[in-house]
C-alpha cells in the first residue's frame, strides 16, 4: 500500500524551490539541485508535482495564495495596491525570468498553459477579489468580462515592467491606472 503523500516534504520542497528561484533563477531550479537541498527524494517529488514544472507552479500558486488582498474603499485605490505590489515583485529579475519562462513553457505546452492560467488567475485572487468588491459596490456592471478585466489591468504594467523591461515612474504609474479603471468602468 503506498504511503500518503507527507506535508511537511511537499513544503520543504515548495520552500526550496522558492529559495533557488529567488537566489539563481528558473535555470537553476531542477529536480536534483531541489531535492539536494531540501533532502527529499526525487521519488518523492515526482509523487508530489509530477516534474519541476509542477514544482516551480506550485511555488506561484502559493505566492498567489500568499498576497495580501487591499480593501481601500475603491476599485482605483485597490487597483494601486495591487500594481504596486506586483511592480515591487517585477523589479527582481528572477521574478521577470521566471514569468517569461512562464509564458514560453505556456506557449509550447497547452497543458501548461491551462496549469499556468489556473495559478495565475485564481477564483479567490487579489484582482477578482477586487473586482467583485467594485461590483458589489456598484462601480463596475455585476456583466462585466472577467476574464477581459483581468487583461485590460495586468497587460499595460506587464508589457511596460517584463516586455519593455523598463521602469515606471510615479506619472506613468498614475496614468496607466487613471486608463485602467476608465476602461474596466466602460465594461
Amino acid at each position: 500500500m503506498a504511503r500518503p503523500p507527507s506535508i511537511a516534504a511537499r513544503q520543504s520542497m515548495v520552500q526550496t524551490a522558492a529559495e533557488i528561484l529567488r537566489s539563481q533563477g528558473v535555470a537553476a531550479c531542477t529536480v536534483e539541485e531541489v531535492t539536494r537541498q531540501s533532502g527529499v527524494a526525487k521519488t518523492t517529488l515526482y509523487r508530489h508535482f509530477g516534474t519541476i514544472d509542477g514544482l516551480i507552479l506550485a511555488v506561484v500558486d502559493a505566492s498567489v495564495k500568499r498576497t495580501k488582498v487591499p480593501d481601500t474603499g475603491t476599485l482605483r485605490g485597490d487597483l494601486v495596491e495591487i500594481q504596486r505590489a506586483y511592480l515591487r515583485s517585477a523589479r527582481v529579475r528572477s521574478s521577470r525570468e521566471l514569468f517569461v519562462w512562464m509564458l514560453t513553457q505556456s506557449m509550447a505546452d497547452p497543458d501548461f498553459a491551462a496549469r499556468f492560467r489556473h495559478v495565475r488567475v485564481q477564483p479567490a485572487g487579489p484582482t477578482v477579489i477586487v473586482l467583485q468588491r467594485a461590483i458589489a459596490r456598484g462601480e463596475i456592471s455585476p456583466s462585466i468580462d472577467m476574464d477581459l478585466a483581468l487583461h485590460i489591468i495586468q497587460g499595460p504594467f506587464m508589457s511596460k515592467r517584463i516586455i519593455d523591461n523598463s521602469d515606471i515612474d510615479e506619472q506613468q504609474f498614475k496614468l496607466l491606472i487613471d486608463v485602467v479603471v476608465a476602461a474596466i468602468t466602460a465594461l
